[in-house]
């Protein structure tokens, strides 16, 4: 049997079909549904090998278990990078990189794969399932010779020669034609690969900041990395049956775990992977999201990583209390926004960080938090709050009773009693003194100290310069053999949690957000979960924890300081920029990550003061436009107030802007104008939230040319005949409109051929049709805005 797969992307009246076919097939039982042969034996002479179909990605391996082809399978072209294979799956044992010599398929579908190395007494069971355009992996056995010690499983790298978009953070690379994901699918299966193994995979030679991102780099937490020859996929599960020491990226080794027997070894690391048109990118990303079960949150009822709400505006207030709070939303209505958010500080309204009590500014207590959404909720707005994540403020109760489980690294003894007025110490070992975290902050019992100088003298080392009793800690005698550890400080100087705190943190934030209907909050400081030593993990037992127990899945937006594999999923957005700090330049360069990555375009905040010129108001709010990015416009009810009439017409022009942005009204050559950064641009409504009249101006505020006409679009679903399908092969096509509005796409008569869906959130079609036949079907996209639905009929006929 010749394998095809048919393919479409339907965009306005144009449509684009392959059907190719590829590598014959020898399949177990020849069933290819989804869930059936999920690897098929492919015969080269005298040799065997393997073929995983993963959507339209065919991953095919040597008798080894070596990647030796990553082929488009409707076109047979191959994306390995030369020279760059790697095994699919591999095992670090007792600190060296061990890869099988051999890997057979068995079961009843074909689907399990067994990799050996028989002299290293290596086994992997892999379990490869084909699903709705994807196929997982997972390691369901894992053997390695008694005493051994099976340190991580390695998936990967896939070494592929894509170059012209990396979405690090997402973990997709693509190019014009065709599009390779990994999706780690459980938090202990990390998408990144460890610090400690720049040996291994090429990690030296992955790019640190691809993305050149001025937050930070975020390459430690990437399951997609560039390289100077193209770029790769890749994902890893750590074994916490012991302790292990962890590296950070400033070479530091932190030790952690180990985990509950349940949890803590490297089976069950299990991952995603698939080929797909760029185009249904989202929509393989949707349904490997839902079919998954990892987070899937929504705005409008749409999964918010294609809903245009997503990109909502905000207004950041910084004098924000339960008082002032029609105030403030008076003037959220004024600019069209619905949330505002609260940041007296750069904490946000918490009386300490860590156990996060409501300071008295939101009523001091769940209850009065819960009062002030009240008043937020009568005034026509939600409520949202800062956090600073895993950031333990000094004067927490983490911090005051010296708990345990603050995150610390190295570890020595006490070589001679310390007294408690004794400026100089000296320790056993230098480990813990290393370079590579913030501050130098040591623990001894419940007394932290402050060091300025370490050196080795003999077989001690001698720490001098103590400054004793830091965090309100108590300065005490200790005896020779305590216990010295180094604490890892945050970047405002405070305490990290370890996961012990992390989960408590996660289930204090979820609780808060049930008992008092805020609706909208930001990760900042999150990358300190990943500084206590957990990485990629401990940032997912924080946000997907928070979000796991947050009962409100639908309108609750959350923000971060960083994005990771593991949590892009349960996270709506990152908005980098700060007041005075941040360039247009390096928002561009931001909002180009975001696209890369499938996420909403953000401006970051945007200082609001109520004094700004509305003519330089009003380019920054034509460059949110023209990128399709909402602002967090950052005020005070105070400044706002004494703004008067010119404030409100500062807000005004953002309702303006943000309301014909989220339409769908400016045209493709406006938008790509207000990317010119030396253009000026006014707007001025005509219809309400139906026609505007934009007029370019220049520097002295004069008009240039003419007025153009902007308007709202009438819905309209894209009108295309969709290529036809064949019986037990992958077919994937899309519906589109013409805005950004459309929250839901609907089977509103007739039927899909049997054993084909659609996916409500993109438009997408997917899936392997079951039978011969002609199908119609009438299918309905429904808008928010004010705008009607739109609906069209289409026929798919599926053959043999």
């Amino acid at each position: 049997m010749r394998r095809t797969r048919t393919w479409s992307t339907a965009v306005g009246a144009s449509a684009v079909a392959l059907s190719i076919g590829v590598v014959a097939a020898v399949p177990a039982n020849g069933a290819e549904g989804p869930g059936a042969a999920s690897a098929r034996t492919v015969r080269h002479g005298a040799h065997s090998a393997l073929e995983i179909p993963a959507g339209y990605l065919d991953i095919g391996l040597d008798a080894t278990g070596t990647v030796t082809a990553l082929k488009d399978s409707r076109t047979g072209k191959d994306y390995l990078a030369a020279g760059k294979a790697a095994s699919l799956v591999s095992l670090v044992i007792d600190g060296s990189q061990v890869r099988p010599t051999e890997v057979r398929r068995s079961g009843p579908d074909g689907g399990l794969l067994t990799f050996t190395n028989k002299k290293a007494g290596l086994r992997v069971d892999v379990r490869v399932r084909d699903k709705d355009g994807y196929a997982t992996l997972e390691a369901v056995r894992v053997d390695v010779p008694a005493g051994a010690d099976a340190q991580t499983l390695l998936w990967g790298p896939l070494a592929t020669s894509v170059t012209r978009t990396v979405g690090e953070s997402v973990g997709v690379v693509r190019d014009q034609d065709f599009a390779i994901g990994l999706k780690p699918l459980t938090d202990r299966t990390e998408g990144a690969w460890p610090q400690e193994y720049q040996k291994f995979g090429w990690e030296d030679e992955v790019e640190d900041n691809p993305s050149k991102l001025q937050v930070a780099p975020h390459e430690e937490w990437s399951a997609a990395g560039r390289t100077p020859w193209g770029s790769m996929l890749r994902s890893f599960t750590y074994d916490y049956t012991k302790e292990r020491e962890r590296q950070n990226v400033g070479g530091y080794r932190i030790p952690v775990g180990p985990l509950p027997a349940n949890t803590a070894k490297v089976t069950g690391s299990k991952v995603a992977l698939f080929g797909a048109a760029p185009e249904m990118t989202p929509t393989v990303l949707s349904n490997v999201a839902s079919g998954e079960s990892l987070p899937y949150p929504t705005q409008n009822g749409q999964w918010q990583k294609t809903a245009q709400a997503s990109s909502q505006s905000f207004l950041v207030l910084g004098d924000l209390k339960t008082a002032n709070i029609p105030g403030g939303a008076g003037f959220a209505k004024s600019a069209g926004i619905d949330y505002i958010y609260s940041l007296p500080n750069s904490v946000g309204p918490w009386q300490t960080t860590g156990h996060y009590q409501f300071d008295a500014g939101l009523g001091g207590s769940d209850a009065g938090a819960k009062a002030a959404v009240d008043v937020a909720r009568a005034n026509g707005v939600r409520l949202g709050v800062h956090t600073i994540s895993d950031f333990i403020s000094t004067d927490d109760a983490y911090v005051k009773s010296a708990d345990d489980r603050i995150a610390t690294g190295g570890r020595a003894t006490l070589t001679r009693p310390l007294a408690a007025g004794d400026t100089t110490m000296y320790l056993d070992s230098g480990t813990l003194l290393a370079d590579g975290l913030h501050s130098k902050l040591l623990r001894i019992g419940d007394e932290f100290v402050e060091y300025t100088e370490a050196r080795q003298t003999g077989d001690e080392w001698e720490v001098t310069g103590l400054k004793r009793a830091r965090w309100s800690s108590t300065a005490v005698d200790h005896a020779t053999g305590d216990r010295t550890a180094r604490v890892i400080v945050n970047s405002y100087d405070g305490a990290i949690g370890g996961n012990g705190i992390i989960d408590e943190i996660a289930t204090r934030l979820a609780t808060a957000w049930n008992n008092t209907g805020i609706m909208s909050n930001s990760y900042d400081g999150v990358e300190s979960a990943s500084e206590s030593g957990w990485g990629s993990y401990g940032q997912a037992r924080l946000i997907n924890g928070a979000h796991k127990g947050n009962a409100e899945k639908d309108g609750f937006v959350t923000e971060t300081s960083r994005m990771t594999s593991n949590t892009w999923d349960a996270l709506t957005r990152a908005s980098w920029g700060e007041v005075g700090t941040t360039s247009m330049d390096q928002v561009f360069i931001n909002n180009a990550y975001y696209k890369d990555n499938f996420l909403p375009g953000m401006l970051g905040w945007i200082k609001l003061s109520g004094t700004e010129s509305l003519a330089d108001f009003e380019s920054v709010l034509a460059r949110g436009a023209g990128l399709n990015a909402g602002s967090g416009f950052q005020a005070s009810v105070s400044a706002l107030t004494a703004s008067g009439a010119h404030g409100e017409q500062l807000l005004a022009a953002i309702k303006q802007w943000d309301t014909a942005r989220n339409l769908g009204a400016f045209t493709e050559a406006q938008k790509a104008s207000f990317r010119d950064r030396s253009t000026r641009w006014h707007l001025t409504e005509v219809t309400p939230g139906k026609q505007w009249s934009l007029q370019e101006l220049d520097a002295a505020g004069q008009p240039v040319g003419a007025a153009q006409d902007v308007s709202a679009p009438t819905p309209r679903l894209s009108a295309t005949t969709l290529p036809t399908a064949q019986t037990h092969q992958l077919y994937e096509a899309r519906l589109t409109t013409n805005t950004p509005a459309t929250v839901r796409y609907e089977l509103t008569g007739g039927a899909l051929p049997k054993g084909l869906r659609l996916n409500k959130d993109t438009g997408g079609i997917t899936g392997e049709p079951l039978l011969a036949a002609e199908s119609t079907f009438t299918v309905t996209a429904h808008s928010t805005g004010g705008l009607p639905d739109a609906k069209a009929t289409y026929k798919i006929t599926a053959r043999p």
